[in-house]
């Protein structure tokens, strides 16, 4: 059995599955967030009538502009914020449903290297979010046009689609650890746990200046949510970023490859 039908049966998988339309449903609640925060941003009148502007709600909209880079960048910090927490599920579940499903020990004994299957999850998952990131970026303008901005500029649209998919990049270096906690605690609750720790821990180191060192707390200086997009970031950050990938990916195999196939 080569990686390319490992791979392709991992496809195969998801085609009856929920959670493949789940999380576009998700990114479209995303999209429906960002309207609503910038409709009250572009109507602030009509909106504090209607007692929707708050303190909250003042804190979200600080800092945005009512044209087109003010909503690529609030879209920028609602799909990294969001997309660390529905790519981790997305790997939660391609790792944690072996375990669950009772399918880890069938995988586990076959003949073929179980680094296959670390690999071809992995991809499935890289693909599965580059589809989101993508489904964003269309639901983007396809949002910005009702709500009346226009026709952005071209070079604007290159500028903040590469800008979120550095981002998406960046998330897509943490998960390989995620893919680690799950397969070393055979199932979904710790890795869950996991997931909201570093979330935690990421968005408390935001505000010190070792966040340029801290995985998590790169993610959102890319992408904006910590303030001016790239703030912060040096060549070290990138570094810190790859090393976190390699870890995640060696640990991961290293994980399944000494497993017992009777776990």
């Amino acid at each position: 059995m080569t990686f390319t039908r490992v791979f392709s049966t991992e496809l195969l998988k998801l085609k009856r599955s929920k959670m493949t339309w789940l999380s576009f449903l998700f990114y479209i609640f995303f999209g429906l967030m960002a309207w609503f925060v910038f409709w009250m941003l572009r109507n602030p009148e009509a909106a504090r009538n209607m007692g929707l502007i708050g303190q909250k709600a003042s804190f979200a909209m600080n800092g945005l502009s009512a044209d087109w880079q003010g909503f690529f960048s609030l879209f920028a910090e609602l799909g990294v914020a969001g997309g660390m927490i529905i790519l981790s599920i997305i790997v939660i579940y391609l790792f944690g449903r072996e375990y669950t499903e009772g399918t880890a020990k069938n995988i586990l004994a076959l003949p073929v290297p179980r680094s296959y299957f670390v690999a071809a999850k992995l991809c499935v998952a890289a693909i599965w979010f580059s589809l989101l990131t993508a489904f964003l970026i269309v639901e983007c303008l396809l949002i910005g046009k009702l709500l009346g901005l226009g026709i952005p500029p071209a070079g604007l649209i290159a500028t903040e689609t590469g800008n979120i998919v550095i981002a998406a990049l960046s998330v897509l270096a943490l998960q390989p650890l995620v893919a680690w906690v799950t397969v070393a605690s055979a199932g979904y609750l710790v890795p869950f746990g996991y997931t909201i720790a570093t979330l935690l821990v990421g968005n408390l180191m935001i505000r010190t200046e070792w966040a340029r060192w801290f995985p998590w707390s790169i993610v959102a200086l890319l992408s904006g949510m910590a303030g001016p997009r790239q703030e912060g970031v040096v060549l070290g950050s990138t570094l810190v970023l790859m090393m976190t990938f390699v870890i995640g990916v060696a640990g991961t195999i290293a994980q399944q490859v000494l497993a017992d196939n009777c776990q």
